[in-house]
């Protein structure tokens, strides 16, 4: 598998994270680059999702 095939399952998979769990994901890092990581990709999603409300008007 590519590194392009594996970074859109990647996406994808980041898409269906519950937001609730965000913490337990973070905590459950094996480092800080790790958590680093948990957290940008946590947030990169929770913003796109925040953006197409917005745009919905569904706030």
């Amino acid at each position: 598998m590519s590194n392009a095939e594996v970074l859109h399952q990647l996406f994808a998979q980041c898409q269906k994270i519950n937001f609730d769990e965000s913490y337990d994901i973070i905590a459950s890092a094996q480092s800080q680059d790790e958590a680093d990581f948990f957290r940008l990709a946590t947030d990169l999603i929770l913003k796109q999702k925040q953006k197409k409300v917005v745009e919905e008007n569904r706030f």
